[in-house]
């Protein structure tokens, strides 16, 4: 295995340090079996009383084979894996976004800023790591580079933009901030299914969002509408 070369091509791709040292731990533990399908596949059967782990480690798998264009990957594609169960994962609205991000006269600079970082990744659905790449500010859309080192240009609302700081904060650092101010049961990620929620259930055109987010597949933006029984009913409610 070139591990290593596939490494630096993640890296070379904008891959974030965590996803690198995920692919890096996985494809580790199937070293001295991968000259045998087999053997991978007995390995991610250990994990299938955690459907997300054996997933994790079949995708990192089969993305690996397809950089290398390994043939033997049809063979692996073959195998059936336990279906994930659908959790909900808790998201937030617009209006409970401006009323924890409503600026004070007492604020702190810094309290100011963590608000202002809220409100521009809830109105932009970008990535964490893409918030270091923005490369371009216009009145109506900023241009960035993402995920796969791929330039994207999406809308913003410059009135929040314009008042942010550059930024130079880690990951570790944004998680606690989300945490601070949104509350403890959200993460940077929870920002941008609950703007993909909030685009969704308000009428915008699912290839916008789409594209927006930076997804290659229509499938995997409905997977951020992530409503809740209770909001399901109370959409098809007014339908019917």
């Amino acid at each position: 295995m070139k591990i290593e070369n596939f490494l630096n091509f993640l890296i070379l791709n904008m891959y974030s340090k965590n996803t690198v040292k995920t692919y890096t731990s996985v494809l580790n533990r199937y070293l001295y079996v991968f000259n045998d399908v087999k053997k991978i596949k007995h390995i991610i059967s250990n994990y299938f009383n955690s459907p997300n782990t054996a997933w994790t480690h079949f995708n990192i798998i089969c993305s690996y084979m397809n950089w290398s264009k390994d043939k033997r990957i049809k063979e692996l594609k073959q195998f059936k894996l336990p279906r994930i169960p659908k959790i909900y994962r808790a998201v937030f609205n617009k209006e409970f976004l401006l009323k924890k991000t409503l600026i004070n006269e007492f604020d702190s600079k810094s309290l100011v800023q963590k608000k202002l970082l809220m409100k521009f990744l809830f109105e932009t659905g970008i990535r964490a790591e893409e918030l270091k790449k923005i490369i371009e500010i216009n009145r109506k859309t900023i241009v960035i580079i993402g995920k796969g080192n791929k330039i994207r240009e999406i809308f913003h609302c410059f009135e929040t933009t314009e008042k942010l700081e550059k930024f130079t904060l880690t990951t570790k650092t944004l998680r606690a901030w989300v945490k601070e101010i949104l509350g403890s049961e959200f993460t940077p990620h929870s920002i941008r299914r609950s703007h993909a929620t909030h685009l969704l259930t308000h009428g915008a055109s699912p290839k916008m969002v789409m594209l927006q987010l930076g997804h290659e597949k229509i499938e995997t933006t409905f997977r951020y509408l992530n409503l809740s029984v209770e909001d399901n009913w109370k959409i098809y409610s007014g339908y019917i």
